[in-house]
């Protein structure tokens, strides 16, 4: 660090050294798109004594004018470029370089650009490229959202189109306009540079301005955003690649802190849950070891349910070199890791708690069951496209409270234009309610007030009759994910009503779940434990997810996942909070009796 801050106070100096050009009165030309100060060379000079006589070092000339060293020509102009505006960057030498502090949010607005966030925040283009991984450079746009660790910019090595002044002989019958030509600069730079020679001519020396790329030594505070841009957008494609490339096959390192309970001999249902989730994990991990190209580290730990033994592991070294963590659902031990991974820069995915709302605050929280709220207007965004032009009927039970889910839905179809209109059961509804309540033509969402089973229980067989027997009408059934555990019951009602049902969890049981099926028997033995959602499934789900995801960058903006039971699509919460899964099942119970399950 202190080798890089001495090259960039000792760059520093040098803008300075040409900055005190203008306090010895030399004229200055145009040439290019920058002004020179210029010389011209008087007869037996040396360049050691015009260096003298203008207070500067040979050096100094020689790095804008090669041609010098080769000895000086009588009535040749030497030239040295004017300093721009350079008082901020000499005061900017003795600013102290810090190592970064915490990661923030941001939100990019109208005209910023990668490279202008970088210099906002005093950070460097390729630490928020390494921190975005999921995100190529085009998709810096705005709107989207990034971490940035600011002040964590380093002195760094860029290169600069500049002019230097060379020696050219030109040859018989050569002329300003096709040396001009030749060398693909403009007539009136060349001109410019030797206004003591009105015409080439053979075998007499001129000068030759020529463009090279000048390699500086930068500071974000005070480079120009043009410098910055012209360096780094030609580049920023090719660094996304190769970072990725490092990512890809560096290690993944993969933490499961649980209370699998081992020390007891007869541990709770929910410690054989947690372990059914792991070995589900395993079977993932197991499935993708030869087609990802990075070594998978799992280490799998047993909280004990105990906040001391919590405590005790996370205060282990090896911790902080996770990338992810697995955390439980106990509410304490979950603050505990969250907290963990906040301090460590460790990705924190919450898989079972769906009360705990640390991610609204915390960027390293991944919360996987995606918000009720979240759900309801996805949902409802679905919903809109899906029942243009229908009309909804509110299935209301007065002796029960609406659910938020309903309130949410509700309030939403209440502020559109659909037509609605409410049918409230204090017993089993009737077919005959139900009719009087639809015209001829039309298509209706039923939509119940809670997803209680005896709230179905009320209204299922009206509306079975009312679908035989209105075959005037379209009518479809909106059910909630609760509809899932009622299956055993009430799937053939679902289906001949013609019922939607959305869900953060779904098993449509296909060849995906029999080939997981015929592999955890073939490791295990028996079948996974019966439980909503199923913990085996979730545990692969979870491990595939995190493998995909990392190998396409990072959790933050990989690509939506369709697992088995479970769709990943994580999106940050808030400007300052980390993120939660968006994505859902939307599952239609057909009346030809198939079940279509998508993952939105």
């Amino acid at each position: 660090m202190n080798i890089k801050r001495n090259i960039l106070i000792a760059s520093l100096i040098l803008i300075g050294a040409f900055a005190m050009h203008a306090q010895i009165g030399l004229p200055t030309k145009q040439i290019g798109d920058k002004r020179y100060f210029y010389y011209e060379i008087k007869n037996k000079e040396t360049l050691y004594g015009i260096a003298q006589q203008l207070g500067i070092s040979q050096d100094l000339i020689i790095a804008t004018n090669p041609w010098v060293e080769n000895g000086l020509e009588k009535k040749q102009l030497i030239f040295l470029p004017v300093a721009q505006e350079s008082s901020p960057a000499v005061q900017q030498s003795e600013m102290k370089i810090t190592s970064g502090g915490s990661t923030v949010n941001h939100t990019i607005e109208a005209g910023e650009t990668l490279c202008s966030i970088a210099k906002k925040y005093n950070a460097s283009v390729e630490g928020i490229i390494r921190a975005n991984m999921g995100l190529r450079p085009e998709q810096y746009t705005p709107g989207q959202q990034i971490r940035v660790t600011p002040e964590s910019a380093m002195p760094f090595a860029y290169e600069k189109s500049a002019l230097r002044f060379v020696r050219y002989i030109p040859q018989k019958d050569e002329t300003y306009s096709s040396i001009a030509q030749h060398h693909g600069i403009f007539v009136a730079d060349l001109q410019a540079a030797n206004p003591n020679t009105k015409k080439p001519k053979k075998g007499k020396m001129i000068v030759l301005p020529e463009r090279y790329n000048q390699r500086l030594m930068g500071d974000m505070r005070t480079i120009s955003i043009a410098d910055l841009e012209a360096f780094y957008n030609p580049r920023l494609n090719e660094i996304y690649d190769t970072l990725l490339a490092e990512k890809q096959d560096g290690e993944l390192n993969i933490g499961i802190i649980l209370p699998f309970q081992l020390h007891k001999e007869n541990p709770p249902k929910q410690a054989y849950l947690y372990t059914d989730f792991y070995k589900g994990f395993l079977l993932a991990l197991d499935s993708v070891k030869s087609d990802t190209g990075r070594n998978i580290n799992l280490k799998v730990y047993d909280t004990r349910h105990n906040l001391n033994v919590t405590d005790s592991l996370l205060a282990l070294p090896e911790m902080r070199d996770l990338d992810v963590i697995v955390a439980p659902s106990e509410p304490q031990q979950l603050a505990r890791i969250n907290a963990f991974g906040r301090s460590n820069n460790v990705n924190i995915i919450n898989c079972f708690s769906t009360k705990n709302d640390d991610y609204l605050e915390n960027q390293n929280v991944y919360q996987v069951n995606i918000p009720t709220r979240t759900l309801t207007d996805n949902l409802m965004k679905w919903f809109d496209e899906e029942f243009a032009g229908c009309s909804v009927i509110f299935l209301e039970d007065p002796d029960a409270e609406p659910n938020d889910m309903f309130t949410n839905i509700r309030s939403h179809i209440l502020a559109s234009s659909m037509p609605t209109s409410t049918i409230s059961m204090s017993g089993e509804l009737s077919d005959d309610r139900v009719s009087r309540e639809m015209n001829p033509g039309t298509r209706y969402v039923f939509i119940p007030s809670s997803s209680s089973k005896s709230l179905v229980k009320k209204f299922i067989k009206a509306l079975k009759q009312v679908k035989d027997d209105r075959f005037d009408c379209d009518m479809v059934l909106l059910g909630y994910p609760e509809y899932t555990l009622y299956l055993k019951d009430y799937q053939d009602d679902f289906q001949t009503i013609d019922t939607y049902m959305f869900s953060r969890f779904f098993n449509a049981k296909g060849f995906r779940t029999r080939d997981f099926d015929t592999l955890y028997r073939r490791w295990f033995g028996g079948n996974t434990l019966v439980s909503y959602p199923n913990m085996g499934l979730l545990g692969y789900d979870t491990a595939m997810m995190i493998v995909n995801a990392y190998n396409a960058g990072g959790l933050d903006n990989a690509p939506l996942y369709k697992g088995i039971q479970t769709g990943f699509k994580f999106e940050r919460s808030n400007n300052w909070g980390g993120f939660a899964n968006n994505a859902f099942h939307v599952v239609h119970f057909t009346t030809d009796h198939t079940i279509i399950s998508e993952i939105k």
